[in-house]
């Protein structure tokens, strides 16, 4: 099963907000969904968003 991460895993990781990532997953940016009332981000739409909005990487 695919890992999932909490808004705040994702804020530590991307070192944005908790706001800015809250934000991102509310308007789709960052694909989401919600499990028990609580938004998780899938590892494969937190990998996606990296290497989509990395200028130069891979």
């Amino acid at each position: 099963m695919e890992r999932l991460y909490t808004i705040r895993e994702v804020m530590d990781i991307l070192q944005l907000s908790y706001t800015t990532v809250y934000v991102m997953c509310s308007n789709g940016t960052l694909p989401s969904c919600k499990v028990g009332g609580s938004i998780r981000i899938p590892q494969e739409s937190l990998r996606n968003f990296i290497v989509n909005n990395t200028k130069g990487g891979h």
